[in-house]
């Protein structure tokens, strides 16, 4: 075959100089102070005829057999790459922008020969190979892989797979994923969450040995940037995850002891730095709290345990100080959590318990202890509590939800008045006007995302009303447009329920 082609080259080359020698015989005859055209002639043969036949040499690959093509690029990627891939016929080969095979339809699939399962279905991918030798096909090496348009789907029990994939020495050519998604899903194959990927690459660094992902794309529909690498000298595993939107960073080193696998994690969120000490072992997870973790100088301590199988979590948090008003009912962040779909996935559990030793800026209440319970697509607050020098407001029954996009708290209150004193001093109940109270009775629905309550159901105890409805009937037009921006219209409310309705 070689002479063969070595034959058709000098066939062209000769072609090109007899015709380009007639042409110099014409300038001679035409004007004998032309006589320098030769040479330059002989340099423009020379360009023509090497760029002919360096394009005559980059279309070879076109001639190669496309099912032994398929069949050897199958092999090349599972050895060179440790993916079990497969390619599909549908190959074309391509020399602008460098010459590379397109293929249309591939799949990817876990590397279990007894029972393969599909992880990814790819709609375009482009193998580029080297330019050193493609007179024979058996000869053609991979220079890189890019995936286009993909679609992999990642259940539990595959973060196995790809975390064995990733911590195994990568290819030294990089693979570049493109304009793809991530779906990770349940075992009843329903979509939990769906990551977008505008980027990807993986490759094997040989002269830092270090394993290298950078990706960019949406993590909850919010921009994002990460770097992974796995430092095989140091053996240490570095993640550095960035969200510029929210100003957040986070960072996180992780290192193998025996069957131990130890981590530091760093979160920076605007004037919050927290920092954590984990420990992993098989299906467990340690959670504790270093101690220069702060929240806008205000301190802050955690441990936990989390369970992988099934999913739990079990978390006491310690807070100093907090804001009640401003960091949960008017805080965008954690409003756009409770919106995620995901957190009311089925299989989630969580159980949080958040002690706040002092609520500033509040006049009812001086502390805190909050329950957050997720368990079987349900949210709950139950059992919280809020102390203070007047009583302690407690929740007993309670629920949030996303309906039609909008974030609703829905609950069933007690408040226990242990001062009455003080009840009247804050609400500034005149003597004339103080009654015997015990308790109050209420439930509340909050719209979140609108600022909008409806209160109902208002029981005192004793239970002494002078019109059960017209409170009520008082409640349903005074809530419509209520308007309880700050402290004084609150005490207003109270009071006016409290002397025109209540007997006591």
């Amino acid at each position: 075959m070689k002479k063969i082609i070595l034959k058709k080259i000098a066939k062209i080359n000769n072609f090109f100089v007899y015709h380009f020698n007639k042409i110099n015989e014409f300038g001679k005859i035409i004007n004998h102070k032309f006589k320098n055209i030769s040479s330059f002639n002989k340099y423009f043969i020379l360009i023509i005829t090497s760029l002919f036949l360096y394009l005559f040499y980059l279309s070879f690959p076109s001639l190669y057999d496309k099912g032994s093509l398929q069949m050897q690029l199958n092999k090349m990627i599972n050895e060179e790459f440790n993916i079990n891939i497969s390619l599909s016929s549908d190959l074309t080969y391509n020399i602008l922008p460098k010459p590379h095979i397109g293929i249309k339809n591939a799949k990817i699939y876990t590397d279990n020969l007894d029972s393969p399962k599909e992880l990814g279905q790819i709609k375009k991918i482009k193998i580029f190979i080297s330019q050193k030798n493609f007179f024979e096909q058996k000869n053609i090496q991979i220079k890189s892989i890019t995936i286009n348009n993909a679609n992999f789907s990642i259940q539990h029990e595959d973060i196995d797979i790809l975390s064995k994939f990733i911590e195994k020495k990568l290819s030294k050519k990089k693979l570049k994923i493109r304009n793809s998604n991530f779906f990770y899903i349940d075992n009843n194959d329903d979509v939990i969450s769906i990551f977008p990927i505008s980027k990807l690459d993986l490759y094997f660094d040989e002269e830092n040995s270090k394993n290298i992902i950078n990706s960019q794309g949406l993590f909850f529909n919010i921009p994002y940037r990460l770097k992974w690498n796995k430092d095989f000298i140091k053996n240490i595993n570095s993640t550095f995850f960035k969200i510029n939107k929210l100003n957040l960073k986070v960072e996180n080193f992780t290192e193998k002891k025996n069957s131990l696998l130890l981590m530091k994690n760093f979160i920076f969120f605007r004037n919050t730095e927290i920092q954590t000490n984990i420990s992993s072992k098989k299906n467990l997870i340690k959670i504790k709290s270093n101690n220069d973790s702060k929240v806008k100088n205000n301190s802050l301590s955690y441990n936990g345990l989390i369970e992988l199988n099934p999913f739990h979590l079990n978390m006491d948090v310690n807070l100093k100080k907090l804001n009640f008003n401003k960091s949960i009912f008017h805080n965008n962040l954690l409003h756009g959590i409770f919106e995620l779909r995901q957190l009311y996935n089925k299989s989630l559990s969580l159980y949080i318990n958040l002690q706040i030793e002092n609520l500033i800026k509040n006049k009812l209440f001086d502390s805190s202890r909050i329950l957050i319970n997720v368990k079987n697509g349900n949210i709950n607050f139950n059992n919280t509590v809020f102390n203070g020098k007047m009583g302690n407001l407690n929740v007993v029954n309670s629920r949030i939800e996303n309906v039609n996009d909008d974030l609703i708290f829905d609950a069933n209150f007690v408040f226990n008045i242990f001062s009455k004193s003080e009840f009247y001093r804050l609400f500034q109940i005149n003597k004339k006007n103080r009654k015997k109270i015990n308790n109050v009775y209420f439930d509340i629905k909050y719209n979140l995302t609108k600022n909008k309550f409806e209160i109902s159901n208002l029981i005192f105890d004793p239970d002494k009303i002078k019109a059960e409805e017209e409170l009520t009937e008082m409640l349903d037009s005074y809530i419509k447009s209520l308007k309880i921006n700050n402290w004084i219209d609150f005490k207003n409310f109270v009071q006016k329920i409290f002397v025109d309705y209540y007997d006591g």
